[in-house]
């Protein structure tokens, strides 16, 4: 059973000061983007781990599980740091069931035969090994993943956008605008329907049409009305759970529906950093509410007896979705558990 969180052995001051201001850090907005906080979580993890006392599996594993269950109480919405946390712990795991097998392969040997071993062999036996230096490689290899992720994606980007194409898409994100830069042309007719942040989508139809794209900003109410004559919907994700469903920015749900409903192809960009084990069920982590004015501007009137509620994100479910485009190429919704199984240990689900 993991250890309590608030009582774990394996977590000095400095560790927790350093969870403290990351956490801060998110809150306040100083650290933003879904890139820089997957980098940040594991440069923090990195240095809780450098900065251990202990070298062996066991007290790793605890001082990384409880630096995610204070990040996950304080961020529950923050799914990719949960994702970074568990990324760590299966790096944690393999090595020690590398380290274990090493072990059983010696085990098997008679003692004659150990002890006429040569001792540079003797000497290769995992009595007391230190796992910090072949996790920190893990990490390393798990950063430079972290740092591709934006071009591997991009890189497909010629296979699914093609000239004289209607492509939709919600919002602003800056994954889904390089993505569409980097289709080779500038024939293509993207409609950007405002999301939430409607200055942050003018900005984004702005950048687009001054590489030479038509691009055209519209109003949300007009998706029904356009989505007959989209090709093509691009969205980007706030995260991907288990079983192939998005969460998404509010107001996704409404453009996936109507793309459902004029059967327009929807491709999801999924970095492999925002694929979450997690399903639809674990409400906490998905209900969060964003300031009113996003839904209702203060300019459309005042109301002493109105209560506004923005939800933060969309649920979109696994049907609506045709394609996802990770850092490994293009997969179904139904193909999304196993992935989850190449990159999660089972045990480090719920954290």
């Amino acid at each position: 059973m993991p250890p309590q969180e608030f009582n774990s052995p394996d977590l000095d001051e400095k560790s927790i000061e350093n969870i403290v201001k990351f956490v801060s850090d998110i809150r306040t907005g100083k650290l933003q983007g879904s890139n820089k906080i997957a980098v940040a979580t594991v440069s923090l993890l990195e240095q809780i781990i450098t900065d251990s006392s202990s070298t062996s599996a066991l007290s790793l594993v605890n001082a990384v599980r409880g630096t995610g269950r204070r990040i996950t109480k304080a961020l529950p919405q923050e799914l990719i740091a949960a994702n970074m946390v568990r990324r760590v712990l299966r790096a944690i795991r393999d090595e020690q069931r590398a380290l274990a097998n090493q072990s059983s392969e010696y085990s098997g040997d008679s003692l004659q035969r150990l002890v006429l071993a040569a001792p540079s062999r003797r000497a290769t036996l995992p009595s007391n090994h230190d796992l910090r230096e072949p996790i920190r490689d893990h990490i390393a290899e798990l950063l430079g993943e972290l740092e591709a992720s934006t071009s591997s994606i991009c890189g497909q980007a010629k296979e699914h956008i093609h000239a004289e194409e209607v492509i939709l898409t919600y919002g602003a994100s800056s994954l889904v605008e390089k993505f569409l830069k980097s289709s080779g042309t500038n024939k293509m007719k993207i409609l950007l329907v405002e999301g939430p942040k409607h200055a942050e989508s003018a900005a984004m139809a702005v950048r687009l049409s001054t590489q030479g794209v038509n691009v055209t900003l519209v109003n949300g109410a007009a998706v029904g009305a356009l989505m007959p004559r989209v090709n093509k919907v691009v969205i980007g994700v706030r995260s991907t759970l288990a079983g192939g469903a998005v969460l998404g920015d509010g107001g996704l749900l409404a453009v996936t529906t109507a793309a459902r409903h004029y059967s327009v192809p929807v491709i999801a960009l999924s970095p492999l950093y925002k694929l979450s084990p997690l399903h639809s069920c674990d409400h906490t982590h998905f209900n969060a509410l964003s300031p009113p004015y996003t839904a209702l501007p203060y300019m459309s009137g005042e109301s002493a007896v109105a209560q506004v509620f923005a939800p933060m994100c969309d649920f979109v479910p696994p049907d609506h979705v045709n394609l996802f485009i990770t850092n490994l190429g293009g997969s179904s919704p139904s193909y999304i558990y196993r992935l989850l199984s190449e990159l999660y240990d089972p045990n480090d689900y719920q954290i």
